[in-house]
């Protein structure tokens, strides 16, 4: 392991900021308050600042580590690492935001430990792309793991295959829907008309919103769906203006069933 990972992660220069001056902002002399603290200054100022950490270093050592004994690639961190620094400490407590280490076997499955607020979950759906292996000490990878991107594709495929069965566009603004009645609908959209008011922010001035005025949805009125709005069509800022039952002829034609 380099000596110098506690550099390598930590020192580097933190993200945000947008190039302003330390300290207050310069202040309106008609402003009518008094003080500014500097976190109202900070988010008034639209300053912030977060920390900037490369844990690519990190996280390439770890893996190149994989199908050794735990408690020598421990050794290794420790003898580089010290508990007395607080940089380093917060180096070896990113540790194990890559390795799962309680982790337990319950009819065959590798399950992570639960605690009180949270339950016990599988090794197979949690994030930790390496674990420790309680039969042997091995550092082993985690062959489940999936990063945030393809976990994020396979929700979107499985809510494009759900929406599938029960709604078919036939265009920018018609639908057809199987609603709960088991019948299929032409449903005609229309976009939800908005207004815009001021609405009062913790800090700064109040921002002007979008407001949606109320509508009559043909679909939700008659009581043929229980889904909110943005799920029923897929989309945003839209409702069924008018609804039409499909006879049996025009549902074979159009392939619905």
């Amino acid at each position: 392991m380099r000596s110098d990972m506690s550099k390598v992660i930590v020192e580097r220069p933190r993200s945000g900021g947008r190039g302003l001056r330390k300290g207050r902002r310069p202040r309106d002399p008609d402003d009518f308050r008094k003080q500014v603290g500097l976190h109202r200054a900070a988010v008034e100022a639209d300053s912030w600042k977060e920390l900037n950490e490369n844990l690519a270093p990190l996280r390439r050592y770890l893996h190149s580590q994989v199908g050794r004994p735990w408690d020598k690639v421990w050794s290794e961190i420790c003898a580089n690492l010290r508990p007395s620094s607080a940089v380093q400490q917060h180096v070896r407590d990113h540790v194990f935001d890559f390795v799962a280490r309680d982790v337990t076997v319950r009819d065959g499955e590798f399950y992570l430990a639960g605690c009180f607020l949270r339950p016990a979950a599988t090794l197979r759906e949690s994030w930790y792309e390496l674990w420790i292996d309680p039969r042997t000490g091995i550092l082993r990878r985690n062959r489940h793991y999936r990063t945030y991107r393809q976990r994020s594709r396979e929700r979107q495929r499985r809510r494009e295959a759900l929406v599938r069965r029960r709604m078919v566009s036939a265009g920018e603004n018609r639908q057809y829907h199987l609603l709960q009645d088991g019948a299929w609908w032409e449903v005609a959209l229309k976009k939800v008309p908005t207004y815009y008011q001021d609405r009062r922010t913790r800090y700064g001035p109040p921002r002007r919103v979008a407001v949606e005025r109320e509508v009559h949805d043909a679909v939700l009125d008659a009581n043929l769906s229980d889904l909110p709005r943005a799920v029923l069509y897929d989309r945003r800022g839209v409702y069924a203006a008018s609804k039409r039952q499909l006879s049996k002829k025009e549902t074979k034609r159009l392939g619905l069933r």
